[in-house]
């Protein structure tokens, strides 16, 4: 029995390896990119891994610099993986050519295990995802961002109050932030100060998905293109009983918060449909108490149109998980460089008070006229890119690129980080420098970090403006109103904070806690000489200046 069950267990890896081997039949004559050699039959399945000493994006670029090529290829049991290593390269196929690369990998464990089908990001390209791309686009497109800008402020402001009682946990503060302007702008919901269920369900649901969707980490679900649940007794597809639990809170981060709108805002009948299956109608009142949102404005429209509200929930649960992360990376990164160079923190501070004064908080009229402020967003844009490998795309059909064969269903990666450390484009790219993004007469700039930081050709991150019209309006309430400084230790010496990102969808700062250190090894928080009123949104002046909040 036991020779049996090995055979049947070899045999979708000896058809995926002879596939291969047909594959490179085809090749026409030319090469695949250059990578490192890997075993027959499960490729790079080593090389792909998640490493604890070094994260991915780094190995990518290393190979790239090994191999003389910006553009590298690895397979895992026979699925062709092609990352991009520069901007030349993802300019070329990403962009130029996004029409061949717009497609996704398909994602085995994540949609027929999880339950993930429904996300639109790593959505198949079809006109499913044009469906949801023109839904979410036309909400949140930049010419409605100052529609925005109200509740950018008040969670801006919250953040502020928080930490004048409790600086310590401005981790906790600043995810708080994210997720306050993401659930009310999309559901109109109000997040709770402490312990939303919310919260801890979107940080469930994330784990499973970055487990399913990250390369290397469950390699047995791309063995076969059929039902994914045909391999679960493979030997070592433990996950399938990880991934039932993780169904679970894929289901629930799409379904509750709804639930909470249509309790807000409509009656809901079920009728049955065919017989035995049951479907909801959602039927306006006029007493509905939701406020205005993405959901509830959409939802109004489409009550009768069964298709869109499921559309409307899709993106509604996406937003949330997508975009309350990027914030987040995004504003730690910012709070992490300011203790780390008090000379760039102490020259965006005078500028906004030169240009802003100690009457009031800085806004986003003001933008224009804080060009170093601008200059420091850009650099802790690039210094650290909230996703450092982009969501990978899919080549539709064969293409060449540099010579080299580019296979039909390969997954292509873009090596974000990459390209932000290109020392062509950026000199000392490991220096944090926001001198570079400053415009100046006869000065040639350096590429934007913007132009790619949120992804690449026709699968650009739709809520981008939203996610960095918070994040610059935060760091500048910050800026006006802290000095951010190293953490202290039990003495109140200074000591340089722990630098290390997780190897994510959306890499997060690592918090560590030292026990050197004070009370949790925080970021230290002074109190800058703008007196803006924290406990009142009246922007009066009424606190003292630098008030110690160690």
């Amino acid at each position: 029995m036991v020779p049996i069950l090995s055979i049947l267990a070899a045999a979708p890896l000896l058809w995926l390896f002879i596939r291969r081997v047909i594959m490179r039949r085809r090749q026409r004559g030319l090469p695949l990119p250059p990578g490192p050699r890997g075993f027959p039959i499960i490729g790079n399945m080593f090389d792909v891994k998640i490493r604890k000493d070094q994260p991915r994006w780094v190995t990518y670029r290393d190979w790239s610099r090994q191999h003389n090529s910006d553009i590298i290829y690895v397979n895992v049991f026979g699925e062709h993986m092609v990352i991009l290593n520069s901007l030349k390269s993802t300019a070329e196929l990403l962009e130029k050519r996004s029409g061949n690369y717009s497609d996704r990998p398909p994602m085995y464990m994540a949609n027929d295990l999880m339950k993930w089908e429904w996300d639109f990001v790593h959505m198949k390209y079809s006109d499913e995802w044009r469906l949801h791309r023109k839904t979410f686009h036309q909400y949140f497109q930049s010419r409605n961002a100052p529609e925005f800008y109200e509740v950018q402020r008040a969670a801006s402001l919250a953040v502020l109050q928080k930490l004048v009682s409790d600086p310590d946990n401005y981790n906790d503060h600043i995810r708080h932030h994210a997720g306050s302007i993401i659930l009310k702008l999309v559901y109109g919901y109000t997040l709770q100060p402490v312990n939303d269920p919310y919260v801890t369900l979107a940080a469930k649901a994330m784990e499973g998905l970055v487990a399913a969707v990250n390369h290397g980490s469950f390699l047995l679900t791309r063995v076969t293109s059929g039902d994914v649940r045909s391999a679960a007794w493979l030997p070592g597809a433990s996950f399938k009983r990880k991934a039932e639990k993780w169904a679970l809170d894929s289901i629930a981060i799409k379904e509750r918060p709804w639930e909470w709108l249509a309790a807000s805002m409509v009656r809901t009948l079920l009728f049955p449909l065919k017989g035995y299956f049951l479907t909801t109608m959602y039927i306006w009142k006029a007493d509905g108490t939701a406020l205005p949102s993405f959901a509830s404005r959409n939802a109004e429209k489409n009550l009768d149109d069964f298709q869109m509200v499921e559309v409307i929930k899709n993106c509604s649960a996406i937003a949330y998980l997508a975009g309350s992360d990027t914030t987040v990376s995004l504003a730690l990164t910012f709070i992490l460089a300011m203790a780390l160079h008090p000379e760039v923190q102490a020259r965006a501070q005078a500028e906004i008070d030169a240009v802003v004064g100690p009457a009031r908080f800085p806004d986003f009229s003001d933008r224009d006229r804080l060009p170093y402020v601008e200059a420091l967003f850009a650099e802790t844009m690039r210094i650290h890119p909230v996703a450092p490998l982009s969501v990978p795309h899919s080549c539709i059909t064969d293409d060449v690129y540099n010579g080299y064969y580019i296979p039909a269903g390969a997954t292509v990666v873009g090596n974000i980080w990459a390209i932000m450390h290109d020392e062509t484009l950026y000199p000392e790219p490991s220096a944090f420098r926001p001198e570079r993004f400053v415009k100046e007469e006869g000065k040639e700039l350096q590429p934007h970090p913007e132009q790619f930081l949120f992804g690449f050709g026709r699968r650009v991150c739709p809520g981008k403006y939203l996610a960095a019209n918070s994040v610059w309006l935060l760091i500048t309430y910050l800026l006006s109103t802290f000095d951010i400084k190293k953490p202290l230790d039990k003495d109140g010496k200074e000591v340089d904070p722990a630098v290390k990102y997780n190897d994510g969808l959306v890499s997060l700062l690592i918090s560590h806690e030292d026990e050197t250190l004070g009370s949790s090894g925080a970021t230290h928080f002074d109190r800058h000489s703008l007196n803006a009123d924290l406990e009142t949104e009246s922007n009066a002046l009424t606190l003292d200046d630098r008030l110690e909040l160690s």
